[in-house]
C-alpha cells in the first residue's frame, strides 16, 4: 500500500482539531476556576461548575459539528470537557490555589493531551486495519 503524503485539506483538518479542543479545555477549565473563585459550597460549585462545562462543550461541539464532523467534535471534547476542569477541584481539594494563568495552562495542556491521545489512537488503528485489508 503506497504512503499518501498529508494534504492541505488533511493538515487544515488537524490543525482545526487541535485548535478546537485547546478552546473547549480553557474555556471549560476557566469556568470551574471562576466557580471555584467563588468559594461556595464545594458540592454546589461541582455541580454548577460541570454544568457549564459541559453546556459550553456541546454548545462548541455543535457550531463546528458541520464541520469537523459530529463524533470527531463531540467525543473527543466530550473529555476534554469532563477532565480539564475536574483537575481544578482536585487541586481545590488538596487546598492548592492555581492562578488563572496556570488554570489556563492546564486547560490547554489537557486539550493538548487529548489530541495527541485520539491521533495515536487513530494511528494505531490505520496500521491494524492495513494488516488486514
Amino acid at each position: 500500500m503506497p504512503h499518501e503524503s498529508p494534504s492541505w485539506r488533511g493538515l487544515f483538518f488537524a490543525v482545526g482539531d487541535l485548535l478546537f479542543l485547546l478552546f473547549v479545555a480553557t474555556a471549560s477549565t476557566a469556568a470551574m476556576h471562576l466557580l471555584h473563585e467563588l468559594h461556595w459550597n464545594l458540592v454546589v460549585t461541582l455541580l454548577l461548575g460541570m454544568l457549564t462545562a459541559m453546556a459550553a462543550q456541546t454548545l462548541l461541539a455543535l457550531t463546528v459539528a458541520p464541520i469537523l464532523g459530529s463524533i470527531e467534535s463531540m467525543v473527543p471534547s466530550m473529555l476534554v470537557a469532563m477532565s480539564s476542569p475536574m483537575i481544578v477541584c482536585v487541586f481545590d481539594l488538596f487546598g492548592v490555589s492555581i492562578t488563572w494563568r496556570g488554570s489556563l495552562a492546564l486547560g490547554a495542556g489537557v486539550g493538548a493531551l487529548v489530541y495527541f491521545a485520539v491521533q495515536c489512537y487513530a494511528w494505531v488503528c490505520r496500521r491494524r486495519l492495513s494488516r488486514f485489508c
